[in-house]
């Protein structure tokens, strides 16, 4: 005979089903939906960098590639995808290999955040359901993607860090994260960076709950995160050969921009629909704060002090800093995560099984909306594609793309577009990037000049247009010895007035022109 208590305790360890492994495993496949239909996972940089693994690829075997572009490897933090994509694509095919790279930046994602938290809290709380949707946060979309590859392997790297802290295997930590943290800066260096700005945090919140000083904590954590500063020594023999010295490399620029910071903020779910994307802020927002009111749940504190750290450098970092762009955009989504998988409730309790199926309901919605955003610009990529098979390959083509303003919630992400044309004709386009340090491609194709490197593919209203091109200037004085072809998108057949331009195709919002020697 089983007495009452016992009932009721075997009643509440099947009521959390979002502890079992079969619903966590579930949790990890479903951050992969919304990338499933697109036959191009559509985020904003991802074409241009496509063009780029596809010239280091090829550029040996196609004179036409060799004549507009020069590559030559080296190690630089910002290489995670330029190595997993290239290796991908021997067994399945670049374009195949792409979409599979990209599919698992959010499944490690959130493989890493569920980890990190069952090793936290010894359990998975169901407030760590509401992190899933922000592994396509704005970030992610804007197809920043070996920063986010690295902040996934950074979550998983978390997870071992704060295990082997707790059992007490410094030595072991200390050899691995010596190898761990080089694989992180490799892939990205503001992955490195946050991993060990979150690890010091969890490392110091162990040692104080351990009932260590606070000059004790702050030297114990200094010591134990040394091998995580590897890195350093690679950069510094770098600095002494003289690479990565440009002015872009090193430049930090906008601190302290506190009106974009929050814009950065309500950004966080930015996608297309912006009532719904803002909307979707409330759910972590409310949970954060019941949890920061609540006598009955608390924070982890080795998950807790990461989110604030996370914090501050989202106030400190500038906009710019060593040639990246959107610096302090980035972590923004880290902190919030964190912050969620930092909070414990009761294990048991109506309050807890009804957070667990508002959330998992949140994880529906949001999910859902990302994918059904997902079809639908795909399909406005395809239409504007359809242009490259009137491309002759190895032709030099002008790309012109107009621009919304940054008051514009959403686009439709074409800005880098013309980079899948590299991949298919072997072409010279003017959407690369080439900044020192960041990249490894440079160009050949002098003779372009001014429309040699992104942003001059951009044309943005004449309003907010600080950088790219103007179209009409861009259209009446491109060196036409240069370029074959001009590829207007987002403009009608006609816009591009020139006697020596003739339409070769168009959708009716886009056109491909020839030039006329």
């Amino acid at each position: 005979m089983v007495c009452t208590d016992d009932k009721t305790s075997v009643i509440a360890q099947r009521a959390r089903w979002w502890e079992r492994g079969w619903f966590l495993v579930a949790l990890v496949v479903a951050a992969a939906v919304p990338l499933l239909w697109p036959a191009l996972p559509p985020l904003g940089d991802l074409p241009g960098h496509m063009g780029r693994w596809h010239i280091a690829m090829a550029l040996g075997d196609s004179p036409d590639l060799t004549r507009y572009y020069t590559f030559h490897w080296a190690l630089i933090p910002n290489l995670g995808m330029d190595l997993l994509v290239p290796a991908l694509a021997r067994i399945f095919g670049f374009e195949s290999a792409t979409k599979l790279a990209v599919i698992a930046i959010p499944v490690v994602t959130v493989a890493g955040l569920l980890w990190t938290a069952r090793e936290a809290h010894g359990r998975v709380p169901p407030t760590a359901i509401l992190a899933v949707p922000l592994v396509y946060a704005w970030p992610f979309q804007f197809g920043f993607v070996n920063f986010a590859l690295s902040q996934a392997l950074a979550f998983c790297a978390l997870a071992v860090w704060i295990r082997w802290g707790r059992e007490g295997r410094s030595a072991v930590r200390a050899v691995a994260f010596a190898a761990i943290a080089p694989v992180l800066w490799v892939a990205h260096s503001f992955g490195w960076g946050m991993f060990g700005l979150m690890a010091a945090a969890a490392e110091l919140a162990r040692l104080r709950a351990a009932g260590k000083g606070w000059g004790a904590a702050l030297g114990g954590t200094i010591v134990q995160c040394l091998p995580l500063a590897e890195p350093l020594g690679i950069m510094a023999f770098q600095a002494g050969l003289g690479f990565g010295h440009g002015e872009a490399g090193l430049g930090a620029s906008d601190w302290f921009n506190m009106p974009a910071k929050a814009g950065w903020i309500l950004s966080i779910f930015r996608d297309r629909w912006q009532a719904f994307d803002l909307l979707s802020l409330i759910p972590p927002v409310l949970v954060l704060y019941a949890a920061a009111r609540s006598h009955d749940w608390r924070f982890s504190q080795i998950l807790g002090w990461p989110a604030l750290a996370c914090l501050g450098a989202f106030a400190l970092l500038p906009r710019l800093l060593m040639g990246g762009a959107y610096v302090d955009m980035r972590i923004a989504p880290a902190m919030v995560m964190l912050a969620l998988i930092a909070i414990a409730p009761p294990v048991t309790g109506k309050t807890t099984r009804m957070t667990a199926w508002l959330a998992m309901l949140f994880v529906v919605v949001r999910l859902g909306g990302t994918t059904l955003s997902f079809v639908e610009r795909s399909a406005e990529q395809q239409s504007e594609l359809s242009a490259i098979a009137a491309i002759p390959r190895g032709a030099a083509v002008l790309s012109l793309v107009a621009r919304p303003c940054f008051g514009a919630w959403t686009d439709l992400r074409r800005d880098h577009l013309p980079g899948l044309a590299i991949v298919r004709r072997d072409v010279f386009t003017n959407v690369q990037w080439v900044i020192e340090g960041q990249q490894l491609l440079s160009i050949r194709h002098q003779a372009a000049a001014p429309y040699l490197a992104d942003p001059s593919q951009s044309v943005f209203p004449a309003q907010c247009s600080d950088i790219g091109s103007n179209f009409s200037a861009a259209i009446a004085g491109f060196p036409r010895a240069a370029f074959t072809h001009v590829w207007t998108i987002g403009y009608p057949p006609g816009a591009a007035q020139a006697a020596d331009l003739r339409v070769v195709w168009t959708n009716g919002t886009s056109t491909l022109y020839r030039v006329v020697r």
